[in-house]
C-alpha cells in the first residue's frame, strides 16, 4: 500500500474461495476508477488491520455479516474506523439476522448513523422489507467473473449440461427428507391445521412468489416489521430454505434424458443414480469461467430471489455460453445476449423441454468465445463505478438529524470524517433506547 487512503473489502475464510473471489473482483473494480482498495481476510490479517492507523482508511465493505464481528483493541470494526462502513449481503437478510450474532447490533448503529448500511445484489428484499427498515439500503447487482484467454484456440464443447451449486445443506435447518406439511407443523404447530394447510398450497403454487418469506407472512397477515421479530425469522428461514431445495431438485429432475455434470456436494445423495447424470467434484469459483465453455449450456438457480441474478449467469454468458436460468425480474433490464439465454419457470419446471424448444438440443453450439456487450457493462468496474456514482453527499455534521433514506449507498468519507473519531455519530451520556425493531430482535 502506498500513503493515501485506502478502501478495505473485509471478506473471510469460505470453501472454494468464493468470498475472497467477490471481494478481489470488487477491489479491482474500484482500482479501476482510481480508488486504492485492498482485501483482508479475516480473521488471518485482524493483525494487519489493527497496524492500520484508522485515518488511512477511506470506507469499509464488509462480505456479509461475519467480518464485522471482529473487534479490534475491544471495539467494533465500524467504531475503531469512523469511515462510511456497508455491508455486502451475500445471504437474504433474514439469515443474518437469525444466525449471525452480531448483525442486529450492526442494524440498531446503522438506525442511528447513516454512514453505516446495507448492500445487497438481490433487490426484492430491499423492496419489501426496506420501509420497515429505514437504514441506507443500496442494491449491487452480481458481475461476471471472466478468463479470457487471448490467442488461445476455442475448443468446441461438449452435449452435457453444467450444473454448479450445493444442495442438503441449507441454511435453514430442515432435514433432508422432511415434507412440507411435516415443516409448517414443525415451525408453526401453534397455528390452525386449515392455516397451515393454506399456506403449504400457497408456497407450492404455480404462481407462488419468488420469495417465500414473503408468501409466509402475506399468509399469516404479518407485516414487514413482524419479519424480522426473533421468534419469526427461525420460521421464514426454515421455510425458505425447504423450498429452495425442493425448487432446485424438481428442476434438476426436470432434465431427466439430457446428460449433466454437476460440481458441487449433495446432489448424488438426494438424486440418486440418474442416467447421463456424472457427479464430478468441486470447483472453485474462479475457475468457473474456464470450466463453462466445455459445455453446450449451464444451468443456473436464483430460486428464492425476485429481482437480482446470479453471478454465473453473468460469467456464463461474457464467456459467450448459454445459461437456462429461472425466470427473474433482473433479467428484462440486464441486456443479456437473447442467444445465449433461455428461462424457466421456477415453481413448475420444465427444463427438458425448454431446451428442446429454444432449439439447444438441435447441434452442439460453435465454441464459445467471449463477449465484449457483456465484459464491459457487466463487469466489476461498471458494477463499482455506478455504486460509486450513486453515493449521496457527505454525511451530515456531527449532531445533525439525517434522514433515513432506503435505496441509497452510505455517504462519502470527507477528511474530517476519516481523520477525526468525533465526526462519527454523536455519544450520548446514557444508552439510546433500542429501536423497536432491535428490541424486537432481542438483543
Amino acid at each position: 500500500m502506498n500513503d493515501a487512503p485506502v478502501f478495505l473489502l473485509l471478506s473471510f475464510e469460505h470453501p472454494n474461495n468464493a468470498v475472497d473471489t467477490v471481494a478481489e473482483a470488487m477491489a479491482l473494480g474500484l482500482r479501476a476508477q482510481g480508488v486504492e482498495a485492498a482485501v483482508c481476510t479475516l480473521p488471518r490479517d485482524l493483525p494487519k488491520l489493527a497496524q492500520l492507523p484508522p485515518e488511512r482508511v477511506s470506507g469499509l465493505m464488509s462480505m456479509g455479516s461475519l467480518p464485522l464481528t471482529a473487534r479490534l483493541g475491544g471495539r467494533l470494526l465500524w467504531e475503531h474506523f469512523p469511515v462510511p462502513v456497508s455491508l455486502f449481503l451475500l445471504d437474504a437478510l433474514p439469515y443474518d439476522l437469525a444466525r449471525v450474532p452480531g448483525m442486529a447490533t450492526f442494524l440498531e448503529a446503522a438506525l442511528q448513523n447513516p454512514r453505516l448500511s446495507l448492500v445487497s445484489p438481490e433487490d426484492g428484499y430491499r423492496r419489501w422489507l426496506g420501509e420497515a427498515l429505514p437504514v441506507r439500503w443500496s442494491h449491487l447487482p452480481f458481475a461476471a467473473f471472466p478468463a479470457v484467454q487471448p490467442f488461445q484456440a476455442a475448443e468446441p464443447p461438449q452435449a452435457r449440461v453444467c450444473v454448479i451449486g450445493t444442495v442438503g445443506s441449507e441454511l435453514g435447518g430442515s432435514p433432508v427428507g422432511e415434507t412440507l406439511d411435516a415443516l409448517v407443523q414443525r415451525v408453526l404447530g401453534g397455528a390452525s391445521p386449515a392455516r397451515r394447510a393454506r399456506l403449504a398450497e400457497a408456497l407450492t403454487a404455480p404462481d407462488a412468489a419468488a420469495m417465500p418469506a414473503l408468501t409466509v407472512c402475506r399468509e399469516l397477515g404479518w407485516s414487514p416489521a413482524d419479519a424480522l421479530h426473533s421468534q419469526r425469522l427461525p420460521v421464514l428461514i426454515a421455510i425458505d430454505s425447504w423450498v429452495k431445495r425442493e425448487r432446485r431438485l424438481a428442476a434438476v429432475r426436470s432434465l431427466a434424458g439430457i446428460p449433466c455434470d454437476f460440481f458441487g456436494r449433495g446432489w448424488a445423495e438426494l438424486l440418486g443414480e440418474v442416467p447421463g447424470f456424472r457427479h464430478v467434484g468441486q470447483v472453485h469459483h474462479g475457475d468457473i469461467a474456464r470450466l463453462v465453455p466445455h459445455y453446450m449450456a449451464v444451468l443456473n438457480f436464483d430460486p428464492n430471489w425476485s429481482h437480482g441474478v446470479h453471478d454465473r449467469v453473468y460469467t456464463a454468458t461474457a464467456m459467450g455460453v448459454r445459461v437456462l436460468t429461472n425466470t427473474n425480474e433482473a433479467l428484462a433490464g440486464a441486456g443479456l445476449p437473447t442467444d445465449l439465454v433461455t428461462t424457466y419457470d421456477a415453481n413448475r419446471p420444465a427444463l427438458a423441454p425448454a431446451l428442446l424448444e429454444a432449439g439447444w438440443l438441435d447441434a452442439l453450439p460453435p465454441p464459445a468465445r467471449p463477449r465484449a456487450a457483456v465484459l464491459g457493462p457487466h463487469g466489476w468496474a461498471a458494477r463499482m463505478a455506478d455504486w460509486l456514482c450513486d453515493r449521496p453527499p457527505a454525511a451530515s455534521p456531527a449532531g445533525a438529524t439525517a434522514p433515513a433514506p432506503t435505496a441509497t449507498a452510505a455517504p462519502t468519507a470527507t477528511a474530517a470524517t476519516r481523520a477525526t473519531p468525533s465526526a462519527a455519530a454523536p455519544r450520548s451520556a446514557a444508552p439510546a433506547p433500542a429501536h423497536p425493531l432491535i428490541a424486537s430482535l432481542a438483543l
